[in-house]
């Protein structure tokens, strides 16, 4: 009775040492068929869902075969400069290329570069052949290596990941093999965490779009074929805590980066490590692809940012546009009071030179017959006279202003000058 009482005890402790995660992480569902969330450091399993289920690797492979290479490299059975002659089979394997062309010499260095950056499928066959011979021997060995790791239930029969009847694996084993290969050859991860790879005259990007868009992101691998759909091994790395994520069977790539993003924040917020506290870090379900992104974040084409939080609103921005619109204001009220100033003015100096014109006039002999004319006119003026007297008498009235006022322009020109 004591001794069962004692094996409870350490159940009870055992369980309570095990990683604590929320229940709301645990209880939730990733849009995929499986996924498993791994924290580096000590191998403990964060989250999982269907984590054995079998599964087409697709090119996710790829780290197996670069866990081979590399350890061909360690034991001086390669080196990155050994010129690989690409054979007729490795240029004619089709899917995802590096583009070699057979019989040429391809450098070791820049056929890892093609497997990890670009998914070259013809440079893992190309690797395959310089390092086992043939590609069977080299896929015998990629076998007793998984067997090695204890990926128990993987079973691979191509080096690069393409379709073949047989060849499976699970997110578990994935999971194991990503966090191994992190462990024994971190410095791969220079190399993984290549946004784009140039080769000839043929650029590439890599598909593992969470890289330069998630915090930390620095690899590793995806992966699709129609049996299985879109996979990811991903990893981050904040504040000494590193962590792996791993999607398989996910509907499109954006469903696969963005549920593999959301299990990297769950991940990093379990272990203490900063996250960001957005919505996607909650692992809710996400139907559609438009779930993936928070409200307020306008889809910017095909690479999407998930948001860091609610748009704020541009308080400094309207301030600014308040501040103008009142000197705009401010400014034209200024240039209609020089206006009317000019217009006054100008009449004042119009009344000025008329008054001026009368009193010459005055001053002049004959007065009488001119006090006749000024008559004769005003009587015109009063009953209606001829037109031809009327533009007459405007024309000299112009006349004398011109004659004595001659930089003085006159208030209707003015005023359309400032209405134009």
């Amino acid at each position: 009775m004591q001794r069962k009482k004692q094996f409870v005890c350490v159940l009870l402790f055992s369980f309570c040492m095990l990683p604590q995660i929320s229940t709301a992480a645990i209880n939730q569902h990733v849009n995929a068929r499986s996924a498993v969330l791994l924290d580096v450091e000590n191998g403990s399993i964060l989250f999982e869902q269907n984590a054995d289920t079998l599964i087409a690797p697709a090119s996710i492979t790829k780290i197996l075969t670069l866990y081979i290479v590399f350890e061909a490299i360690e034991k001086g059975e390669a080196s990155l400069s050994d010129k690989v002659v690409v054979s007729s089979r490795a240029a004619s394997t089709g899917g995802s290329r590096m583009g070699l062309r057979a019989g040429t010499f391809v450098p070791m260095g820049e056929l890892i570069k093609g497997i990890a950056v670009v998914s070259g499928n013809d440079a893992c066959v190309a690797v395959a052949e310089h390092i086992s011979g043939s590609v069977e021997r080299f896929v015998g060995r990629m076998n007793s290596k998984a067997a090695e790791l204890e990926m128990t239930r993987s079973h691979f029969i191509t080096p690069n990941g393409l379709p073949a009847e047989g060849q499976v694996t699970t997110a578990r084993d994935i999971a194991r093999l990503s966090v191994t290969y992190l462990r024994r050859f971190p410095e791969s991860l220079a190399i993984h965490s290549m946004q784009s790879y140039t080769y000839g005259r043929h650029s590439h990007h890599n598909a593992n779009r969470l890289l330069g868009k998630c915090l930390g992101v620095d690899g590793l691998k995806t992966g699709f074929v129609c049996a299985s759909g879109y996979n990811i091994s991903a990893t981050a790395k904040r504040n000494h805590t590193r962590i792996v994520a791993v999607v398989m069977g996910a509907r499109n790539p954006w469903i696969r980066c963005s549920e593999a993003e959301r299990l990297i924040e769950a991940g990093f917020r379990e272990t203490g490590a900063p996250y960001r506290d957005v919505k996607s870090v909650a692992l809710a379900p996400t139907p559609k692809a438009k779930a993936d992104r928070p409200a307020g974040v306008k889809k910017a084409g095909k690479g999407r940012r998930i948001a860091h939080g609610p748009a704020k609103p541009p308080a400094k921005k309207n301030a600014l546009k308040k501040g103008r619109k009142t000197d705009t204001v401010a400014k034209a009220a200024v240039k209609s009071e020089k206006t009317r100033s000019r217009h006054a003015l100008a009449n004042n100096k119009s009344k000025e030179a008329v008054k001026k014109s009368k009193q010459a006039m005055r001053a002049q002999p004959d007065r009488a017959h001119r006090t006749a004319g000024v008559k004769s006119c005003s009587a015109k003026a009063k009953t209606g006279g001829s037109a031809l007297g009327k533009r007459n008498g405007e024309h000299s009235k112009t006349a004398s202003v011109k004659k004595h006022h001659k930089g003085v322009t006159h208030a209707h020109d003015q005023k359309k000058r400032a209405n134009g």
